[in-house]
């Protein structure tokens, strides 16, 4: 009898590369928005793209493999939604400092 050759590609499944494809996903653009929180469109649309991410992969139940206790969507949600405030102080910090010229006679 002969035996089987063996897969020439090895046996991954599709679906959970890309289920983790997504928690990191969510990570990398709650940290880009973290990192530049000031550009103000661009910065908040990261944020929330990876919020929306991030929140997905957690009611999800996906985790990262790899260390243990690894959970890069958590993270993801943490950074995008430090980002999303960070923008929005900034973002009406500056409204009120500079298109209220009289802030500083306010009662």
């Amino acid at each position: 009898m002969e035996t089987p050759a063996a897969p020439l590609t090895p046996q991954t499944s599709l679906k959970r590369t890309t289920s983790r494809g997504l928690a990191t996903a969510s990570f990398s653009l709650g940290f880009w928005g973290s990192c530049i929180f000031w550009w103000y469109p661009i910065g908040m649309t990261f944020a929330t793209v990876g919020l929306i991410l991030g929140l997905i992969s957690l009611a999800r139940g996906i985790r990262v493999e790899g260390r243990p206790g690894d959970h890069l969507a958590f993270a993801g949600v943490v950074m995008s939604s430090f980002a999303i405030g960070a923008c929005l102080t900034l973002y009406r910090g500056v409204q009120f400092f500079y298109e209220n010229p009289y802030w500083f006679n306010m009662p």
